[in-house]
């Protein structure tokens, strides 16, 4: 087994992870929401610029100038999961106008179709084949088997203001999931977020978030609990306005960290705490043309976007050493 350790501060931060946690728990929400985000490689705590920040970092929503709505459908890993994001993101006169609130909101969706339902059947062997047979002993052709498909759902509500030292966010998440043979969880959560931009320097932003910043509990109709356990993003980015390129160079740099004993599943671990690095690079020509590109953890990503007025159409491809690849596209409007 290699021997990873960390090369990452997590800035003081100390989360206890208690003994019931469950690892990998609500997984399902991972990929994060929008095509931009994607194709750079989901470094996007600190870029935190258009409606898919409900998900990146909510306290990216403070300052937004217009009402802006996403939508992104994903083919994850070929066509094996569905996943589909949408987000909207309305400005609000509600409190100071000095602060600059915001409220959005965010579904995440991803499914898993065509599962075989068994458990009516019984799992026999002969002469080293195994089958499937009825209550009558009668073997099950395995055209006749019903299918189901395991849904997972995440809304996520979220509120920012700007202050002195900052932006600052939370998001409440509601979790249901829906699985074969009935099988059902419910949960619930809240993501903390921190944006500062012009930090030192005017082109120089850098953001934080906290997810299940206290823990989430996902109850199962089955009885059992899940814990997912709380998990940092630390993120900056850096961005180059170009007259000779008549656009702008961003560069961003994220490093998620878990503390829920992964271990080998991260690119960096040690004991309990693991890491994943995420980098991301977009040239935008005119703010009008995008090119992108990136990392997610050990897998390359790129992308591209062109926006004509409100609109926006966002595509990202991911690729992967043990699947097939991963194709997103988005469309983004602001009004």
């Amino acid at each position: 087994m290699r021997i990873r350790t960390i090369g990452v501060c997590a800035l003081g931060l100390s989360v206890a992870v208690p003994v019931h946690a469950t690892k990998l728990a609500g997984e399902f929400m991972a990929p994060g929401g929008g095509a931009r985000a994607l194709g750079m490689g989901g470094a996007f705590a600190a870029v935190a610029s258009d409606a898919s920040t409900v998900y990146w970092n909510p306290a990216g929503l403070a300052g937004m100038e217009k009402r802006q709505a996403l939508f992104m459908h994903a083919e994850q890993f070929g066509d094996l999961l569905n996943y589909n994001f949408a987000s909207y993101v309305q400005p609000t006169k509600l409190l100071d106008a000095d602060k600059k609130p915001a409220f959005g909101f965010a579904l995440i969706h991803m499914g898993d179709p065509d599962q075989l339902v068994t458990n009516q059947y019984t799992m026999v062997e002969n002469n080293g084949s195994f089958y499937l047979v009825d209550d009558n002993g009668n073997r099950v052709n395995y055209d006749a088997i019903p299918k189901e498909s395991n849904n997972s759902f995440a809304g996520l509500g979220s509120f920012a203001i700007e202050t002195g030292a900052g932006s600052v966010g939370g998001t409440l998440k509601l979790i249901y999931q829906d699985f074969i043979a009935g099988e059902s969880s419910m949960g619930i959560g809240i993501d903390l977020g921190y944006l500062r931009r012009n930090f030192l320097t005017h082109n120089l932003s850098v953001g934080a978030k906290l997810a299940d910043a206290t823990g989430t509990y996902l109850s199962w109709s089955t009885g059992t609990n899940e814990f997912i356990v709380p998990s940092l993003k630390l993120g900056s980015a850096y961005r180059y306005e170009s007259t000779s390129l008549n656009g702008a160079v961003l560069l961003a740099v994220d490093t998620d960290v878990f503390f829920d004993d992964r271990q080998g599943a991260s690119e960096f671990w040690i004991e309990t705490v693991s890491a994943d690095l995420r980098l991301g690079l977009e040239l935008s020509f005119q703010d009008k043309v995008m090119i992108r590109g990136g990392l997610d953890a050990e897998n390359p990503t790129a992308g591209a976007g062109l926006y004509f007025g409100a609109f926006g159409l966002d595509y990202a491809y991911l690729s992967h050493d043990d699947f097939d690849a991963t194709h997103r596209v988005s469309l983004l409007a602001s009004f």
